[in-house]
């Protein structure tokens, strides 16, 4: 009997050796979910790069374990002007539930909106602003809006679009009509992070998708919204076109594991797990949020 166990082991230690993703494959729920809570972790606190700490930040916190993270963006939030936007808007998040310090954190995001000199901090503020869910509409919100230049046009008609109003979305959707690069990946970036869009701003995500080239980088974040929002019957179609980017460029990689931790399934998780072990810091930390979330789910 002995013997039969041994030259067992020996095979598995040759399969193990030879083919490696079986092994990965053969990992548990709770192995795979302690290896994600370990390496959005040590990116919190270790990572090189200032917004993949947020990332890591905002995954933690969207799959409820906020622990150790206040302290590293209360620091950051005070070590340098391009840290400040993305560390008040991990603390308005660890805040939700305290009206009084969340609407002081979404305050102070709204202060470099309406104050800043440099276009790039009021665009990070109106990105965080919609990420947030905020919808006040400000008139320099509206100005910009209608009138808004350098990405400001998409992202300020996202705020409006959190309202949940028709005609706020329909603002937002008409962008996706537009030839600008820019101004239909913003607003399909948009629409990935609304709750529920309507029929008529899916129809213009598909038709967005339809026309623009296969090789245009911009096309991952419309094929991202249209998977997020597709109805059950279109689901399958729109997952194949979405995860035919799975080992494109970095941002395409990153975009499909977004997209799969809001409406991916355990059916997901194989290509997930390779994402996990990406030479790329943020795809691994978005693919550790999709799987926490699918297995939350």
């Amino acid at each position: 009997m002995s013997q039969y166990r041994t030259l067992y082991f020996s095979f598995a230690a040759l399969v193990a050796m030879t083919h490696p993703n079986l092994t990965q494959a053969q990992k548990s729920p709770e192995e795979t979910k302690t290896q994600c809570i370990s390496l959005l972790r040590e990116a919190v606190q270790s990572a090189e790069s200032f917004f993949i700490k947020v990332h890591a930040a905002e995954a933690l916190i969207g799959n409820h374990l906020p622990q150790g993270i206040e302290p590293v963006f209360t620091d950051l939030q005070k070590a340098a002007p391009d840290y400040f936007l993305g560390s008040t808007r991990i603390l308005a998040r660890l805040h939700k539930s305290n009206p009084a310090r969340y609407e002081s954190q979404v305050d102070q995001i709204l202060t470099v909106f309406l104050h800043s000199e440099i276009v790039r901090q009021r665009l990070i503020a109106l990105e965080s602003l919609g990420k947030l869910g905020y919808s006040q509409p400000l008139p320099q919100i509206r100005q910009q809006a209608d009138h808004g230049t350098d990405g400001m046009k998409p992202m300020a008609r996202w705020v409006l679009a959190n309202s949940g109003r028709a005609e706020d979305e329909a603002q937002l959707a008409e962008m996706l009509t537009l030839t600008d690069p820019l101004s239909y990946r913003y607003a399909a970036y948009a629409c990935r992070f609304l709750e529920t869009i309507r029929p008529a701003t899916y129809a213009l995500l598909e038709t967005c998708a339809a026309r623009i080239p296969v090789d245009d980088p911009q096309r991952v974040y419309v094929l991202s919204a249209l998977f997020v929002h597709s109805p059950e019957p279109k689901r399958p179609a729109t997952r194949a076109a979405l995860r035919a980017y799975e080992t494109g460029e970095i941002g395409e990689r990153y975009e499909v594991a977004e997209a799969l931790s809001l409406r991916g399934t355990v059916a997901d998780v194989p290509v997930l797990e390779k994402l996990l072990a990406d030479e790329n810091q943020d795809v691994r930390v978005a693919a550790a949020n999709a799987l926490l979330r699918i297995y939350g789910r």
